[in-house]
Parts: structure tokens; C-alpha cells; sequence
């Protein structure tokens, strides 16, 4: 595979580390709001369940509570959990991110490298035309004032 090719493989491969990256935030942002909304709700449902309590609650409205609030405390550790494997994966992307900028810099200065090379031999070959033209025509003019 040739140097340009490889770098613009490097070069695709960092940019979907970096659409995976911009995915990830994306739903961390939205699994977060969805935790302080659940949080939210808990609170304002047990500082109702707290209110009703106070007034009498029969038992089976007690229960029903209790139960509301516990599925409420379970969706959120799902939430939590699920943020934290976000997180996982985010870092490992994140990881796989700087693995692909760092090859792309090694490819990208390799092919800085190689251009220079090509660089200096080009005009070294343009010096020695010159100085090849330059011989010629002193040769001529010295074979004239001769």
C-alpha cells in the first residue's frame, strides 16, 4: 500500500473515531438529562408520598407508592449504569482517537520527508543543469577568445 494510501486510510479511521466520539457525548448529554429528570421525579414523588403519609394513608395506597418509588430508584441505576458504560466506551474511543492522530502524524511527517527528498534532489538536479549549461557557454566563449 502506497504512503498516500495508507494516510488516507489513518486519515478516515480518525475521522469515525471522532463521528464515534461526537455519537458517544451525544448520548452521554441525553442518558445525564434523563437522570435529573428521574431524580427529580424521585424527589417530588417522595415529598408528595411524605405529605400523603402525614395526612393518613391506607396500606394499600402506602404500597403504591413505595412501589412507584422504587421503579423510579430502579429506572434510575439502570440510567447510572448505562452512563458508565458510556463512559467506558467513551474513553476507549478516546484512547483509539489519540492511537490514529498519533499514526497520522508519523505517516504525515514521513510524507513531509519524502517531499523534501524529492525537493532537494529536484533542485540539485536543476544546479546541475544549470551548471551544466553554465560550462557550456564558458567553453564557448573561451574557445572564442582563444
Amino acid at each position: 500500500m502506497s504512503l498516500e494510501s495508507l494516510r488516507k486510510v489513518r486519515a478516515r479511521a480518525q475521522e469515525a473515531v471522532m463521528m464515534e466520539l461526537a455519537l458517544l457525548t451525544q448520548e452521554l448529554t441525553r442518558m445525564e438529562r434523563q437522570c435529573e429528570t428521574i431524580e427529580a421525579q424521585i424527589q417530588a414523588e417522595a415529598s408528595d408520598y411524605q405529605a400523603q403519609v402525614e395526612r393518613g394513608l391506607a396500606v394499600e395506597a402506602m404500597w403504591e407508592w413505595q412501589g412507584r418509588l422504587d421503579s423510579r430508584r430502579a429506572s434510575l441505576g439502570k440510567t447510572h449504569a448505562a452512563i458508565q458504560n458510556l463512559m467506558k466506551a467513551w474513553n476507549a474511543a478516546q484512547e483509539r482517537l489519540i492511537e490514529a492522530t498519533q499514526e497520522r502524524k508519523v505517516l504525515d511527517r514521513l510524507a513531509e520527508r519524502r517531499q523534501r527528498a524529492r525537493d532537494v534532489e529536484i533542485l540539485r538536479r536543476e544546479q546541475y543543469a544549470t551548471d551544466e549549461a553554465a560550462g557550456r557557454v564558458w567553453g564557448a566563449s573561451e574557445k572564442r577568445s582563444s
